[in-house]
């Protein structure tokens, strides 16, 4: 049986971890898409997607995006951008006629997880558990902000070309 580090070692000798990235955001985009495309004209969907904002557990394996590792008491899998603010705005990306390519790099450029501790968790779901603050702007602002706001800081961030240490 190969263990997940020689797995993704393997993995990186066919794929750069930039192209791993983009493939598992690429994925996401496109399911989401399907489900935005049986659901775009169903009233029961106008203000919400009708799909769970942990879809993206299942596409995109946590090591393509962690932004550090977990270690004795930090490790809580905090999204620094909630899961579900990443797929309302995916459906209102296709809303406003965005192609699939467009949500995907939105995707790899906002789903991203940190290990912090259980009270940081909580700290910072206080704030602001599904959401981004108020005028926060994907396109410019940095994804780390409801963490920064919550006085939690990403410890020992990993190398960006880092999967495992």
């Amino acid at each position: 049986m190969v263990c997940v580090s020689e797995y993704i070692i393997l993995v990186m000798k066919i794929f750069t971890k930039e192209e791993l990235i983009y493939r598992g955001s690429q994925r996401a985009a496109v399911a989401l898409y399907s489900f935005w495309e049986e659901q775009r004209y169903d009233p029961r969907y106008r203000n919400e997607a009708g799909v769970h904002s942990r879809i993206f557990d299942a596409l995109i394996p946590d090591v393509y995006i962690e932004l550090n590792s977990k270690a004795l008491g930090r490790g809580r899998k905090e999204h620094v951008v909630p899961c579900a603010y990443i797929r309302n705005l995916s459906f209102k990306m296709y809303h406003e006629n965005a192609s699939i390519d467009d949500v995907a790099k939105m995707i790899s450029k906002l789903l991203k997880i940190a290990y912090i501790t259980e009270d940081q968790r909580k700290k910072v779901d206080s704030i602001h558990k599904y959401s981004m603050p108020e005028n926060w702007n994907w396109k410019t602002d940095s994804i780390l902000e409801r963490l920064v706001i919550a006085g939690v800081e990403v410890v020992n961030p990993k190398n960006s070309c880092d999967f495992v240490e």
